[in-house]
């Protein structure tokens, strides 16, 4: 366990879909569903580059390259979260990455060690997620893009919830994630470790590019 090889570690931070929950690559699905139902062009595997990136950012993205304001952001917005939503809560298609995913966090806790949530998506998708599976009973806290001023790959999600948890060092902190801007986000901040996992959408090779200093297959790996 990495608790045991490195003591010193007092707040691990885990990334949502693909990474801590398993919801079969909806969001993205969703999101280009958005984009082009709006008119606007998307090539077949752009999407990829903006995995774990705030969901309004994208979509801020394809509006002004196709030479859009953003009025029809509030529009574009409302439609993926009422989509996603439904194939999120719905059609009852997530699931907890793995049902022993609780013992691992409470097993990682009861040795002092922070388990925190963050995620590209907004808050109340966020909140809705963490409500349904019910993990609120296996982690110390959370936070959503929507609360800081920039999401990944900047380092605010983390730096924040360091705030929170009392926590001067980043060379105190882990981060684990499916993505290259989970990767990124956990080198900007200066973690002591940025994991990737191979639960989500990205191949191995990406996540290495990217700079993990260690692979898993999933976050279940961390024991």
């Amino acid at each position: 366990m990495i608790y045991q090889v490195h003591p010193h570690i007092r707040l691990i931070v885990c990334d949502m879909a693909g990474t801590t929950v398993n919801e079969g690559g909806i969001v993205y699905k969703t999101l280009v569903q958005t984009i082009k139902r709006f008119g606007l062009e998307i090539g077949d595997n752009e999407i990829k580059y903006w995995y774990g990136v705030n969901k309004t950012e994208v979509l801020k993205y394809f509006l002004n390259r196709s030479g859009e304001d953003d009025t029809k952001l509030p529009e574009m917005l409302t439609d993926f979260k009422t989509n996603l939503k439904k194939n999120y809560f719905e059609d009852k298609t997530i699931s907890l990455i793995n049902p022993k995913l609780p013992h691992l966090f409470n097993t990682l806790r009861e040795r002092g060690i922070k388990i925190a949530l963050n995620s590209g998506f907004s808050v109340d998708i966020q909140e809705a997620l963490i409500d349904n599976l019910e993990m609120r009973s296996f982690i110390d806290g959370y936070i959503s893009s929507e609360s800081v001023p920039q999401g990944r790959p900047e380092p605010f999600m983390i730096q924040e919830l360091m705030k929170r948890f009392n926590i001067d060092d980043p060379n105190q902190v882990i981060k684990l994630g499916d993505s290259v801007n989970d990767i990124l986000e956990g080198k900007n901040a200066k973690c002591f470790k940025s994991i990737g996992v191979l639960s989500g959408a990205e191949r191995k090779q990406n996540l290495l590019d990217a700079g993990a200093d260690m692979i898993l297959n999933s976050v279940m790996d961390l024991m």
